[in-house]
């Protein structure tokens, strides 16, 4: 049976974002996708011309990277399925959060060879975040394959698998909090007369060009803000309000919810 670069079980947002990159950098022929949810995964190939597997196993069977997109609690499950049919050269990518590797091998077998990861919902877009924690079976060389092969669907950075719980709160569910951002944004314009589509428009614009600055400037987020509010200026106005109802603490504490439930997911179930 002739190998294919990667395959994915699972075709949700995520795993669906991710493996259009992997084809547009490797190819649709060397893509393989598997749903219990068939439609879904008929849909993805005639979108994308992709292939669709017959089962998770035949992905195990024939794909140098295993992409694991499915919920954490059903992961033990689908990697109980395949560990069978793991080749050793095989790599487990697993985007669930909270589940560490030690856990997944508990599942997949002690020789399973592991990569988490930790993308975001952007990753649809081209403009997404995922972070990589490689165990050290995994060689240099094919890190980099797989950050070539994620490369189109946004920046990549490796990281200590310590890290991952925290990457979640920041990165991954990070986009959530800016779209509640943008919609409370353009509720105020609304509320100050523009239209709807055009509030939005301009909140969404603003959250992306403020980030695009601290990436392209690296200038630190306190600088920039800084820069804007002039003294006795609206923007200072804003800040104020904005301090004097806990936006920075809330924000704090949403990530710190999120953390939280992360590790909560790695436990082990009673």
């Amino acid at each position: 049976m002739a190998r294919s670069k990667a395959g994915c079980i699972g075709t949700g947002v995520m795993g669906s974002a991710l493996m259009e990159s992997v084809a547009a950098v490797a190819g649709a022929d060397q893509v393989l996708v598997f749903d219990t949810d068939t439609g879904k995964a008929d849909a993805f190939a005639r979108k994308t011309g992709c292939r669709v597997a017959k089962s998770s196993r035949e992905i195990a069977e024939t794909c140098d990277f295993v992409f694991l997109a499915v919920k954490p609690n059903y992961l033990g499950d689908v990697l109980s399925g395949i560990a069978p049919a793991l080749a050793p050269a095989t790599i487990l990518v697993s985007m669930a959060a909270g589940v560490t590797r030690d856990t997944i091998r508990t599942f997949a077998g002690e020789s399973a060879r592991i990569i988490r990861i930790m993308p975001n919902t952007p990753a649809s877009v081209a403009t997404g975040m995922i972070a990589l924690a490689p165990d050290t079976s995994i060689s240099a060389g094919e890190i980099d394959e797989l950050r070539r092969l994620l490369g189109s669907a946004g920046l990549t950075e490796i990281t200590d698998e310590k890290n991952m719980d925290a990457i979640t709160a920041v990165s991954g569910s990070g986009p959530a909090y800016g779209f509640l951002f943008i919609e409370a944004l353009s509720d105020a314009g609304v509320r100050m007369g523009l239209s709807r589509d055009q509030s939005i428009r301009f909140a969404a614009q603003t959250l992306k060009g403020a980030a695009e600055m601290v990436l392209k400037t690296g200038t630190h987020p306190a600088m920039l803000k800084d820069a804007v509010c002039s003294p006795g200026g609206t923007t200072i106005a804003a800040v104020e309000a904005l301090e004097a109802h806990g936006f920075r603490s809330a924000v704090i504490s949403a990530a710190l919810a999120a953390w939280e439930r992360s590790m909560e997911l790695g436990k082990p179930k009673n």
